[in-house]
C-alpha cells in the first residue's frame, strides 16, 4: 500500500508535546504516499530521495533561507482511494490485469471526477503569484498555435512559479486533457514575466487503433481546449482553438 509506516503515530506523539509546538512533516519517500496525517501537521515538505545533503537542505527550507520551488511530478491519492481492482493490483494468481489503459495518474482523477489529496503539478512556496493576460491564437499561415500568460509575484519573497499548459480534444477521450507544456519562472517581489507556449500537431495528436495510424484534432475537425493553471486540478483559464489548414479559415473562440 501507499501508507507511510509509523507516520500517524509519530504525528500524534509530536502533537501531544503541546499546542505551542510546530509540527512539520519531512517526507523522504520514493513516490506517492497517502497523507492521512496532513490535517494534523502545520506544514509538509516532500523531498522524495534527496541524497546525503538532506539535512542542510531541509534546514534551509524550514528556516526560510531558501524557498521551495518544486512541483509534484505525480498524483498523491486521497486516503482510502480505490483506484485499482484486485485484479489490477496486486493481481490474482500472480497475474495483473493492466486494464486501466491510458487512465494513469491525473488522467484517472480527471476522468473519474475524483479529487486527489495533492494533484499532479501541485507545489507551494513562500510567496504568491497572479496569472493574467491569457491569450491563445493559431499560427498565421502555418500549423500550430501559441498560448501566453503573464505571471506576477504578488508576495514579498523571491519565488518560482510553474505555469502549466494542458490540452484536450474529443478524440483524446477517455482522457480529458494532458500536460503539453510548463515553464519555471524565478521572480522577485513585484516582478512579472510573460511566458508563451508553442503548440504543434503532435500536441493534439492521438493514435487511432481502428486505422492503426496517428490522427490530429485538426485533421478530424475537432475543437482543441487549452487550459493554463498551477496544477492538473487548478486550471485558472481555458480557451478553445480550431486551427485549420489555411490562414483564411483560422478561427479562435474564447
Amino acid at each position: 500500500n501507499l501508507e507511510m509506516p509509523g507516520a500517524r503515530d509519530m504525528v500524534r506523539e509530536a502533537r501531544a508535546a503541546g499546542p505551542e509546538q510546530k509540527v512539520i512533516m519531512c517526507a523522504i519517500v520514493p513516490g506517492a504516499v497517502e497523507t492521512d496525517w496532513i490535517d494534523d501537521v502545520d506544514a509538509a515538505i516532500v523531498m522524495f530521495m534527496p541524497g546525503e545533503q538532506t539535512g542542510p537542505a531541509f534546514a534551509e527550507l524550514i528556516t526560510g533561507r531558501a524557498s521551495p520551488g518544486g512541483r509534484l511530478p505525480l498524483t498523491f491519492p486521497k486516503f482510502g482511494e480505490h483506484r485499482f481492482s484486485e485484479a489490477q493490483y496486486p493481481g490474482v494468481h500472480l497475474r495483473n490485469d493492466m486494464s486501466e489503459g491510458v487512465l494513469v495518474g491525473y488522467r484517472w482523477n480527471d476522468a473519474k471526477e475524483q479529487p486527489a489529496a495533492f494533484a499532479f503539478g501541485f507545489g507551494l512556496t513562500y510567496t504568491t503569484f497572479d496569472f493574467s493576460n491569457f491569450e491563445a491564437a493559431c499560427n498565421a499561415g502555418s500549423p500550430g498555435a501559441r498560448v501566453s500568460v503573464t505571471v506576477s509575484n504578488t508576495g514579498d519573497r523571491d519565488g518560482a512559479a510553474v505555469p502549466q499548459l494542458y490540452v484536450g480534444f474529443k478524440s483524446l477521450q477517455p482522457v480529458l486533457r494532458q500536460l503539453r507544456g510548463f515553464a519555471k519562472l524565478h521572480l522577485q517581489p513585484g516582478a512579472a514575466k510573460e511566458v508563451t507556449f508553442q503548440l504543434w500537431d503532435e500536441d493534439w495528436r492521438m493514435f487511432e487503433e481502428s486505422s492503426q495510424r496517428w490522427r490530429t484534432a485538426i485533421e478530424l475537425g475537432e475543437v482543441v481546449e487549452v487550459s493554463v493553471g498551477t496544477s492538473s486540478a487548478d486550471l485558472l483559464w481555458s480557451g478553445k482553438l480550431q486551427c485549420l489548414d489555411t490562414e483564411a479559415q483560422i478561427r479562435f473562440q474564447q
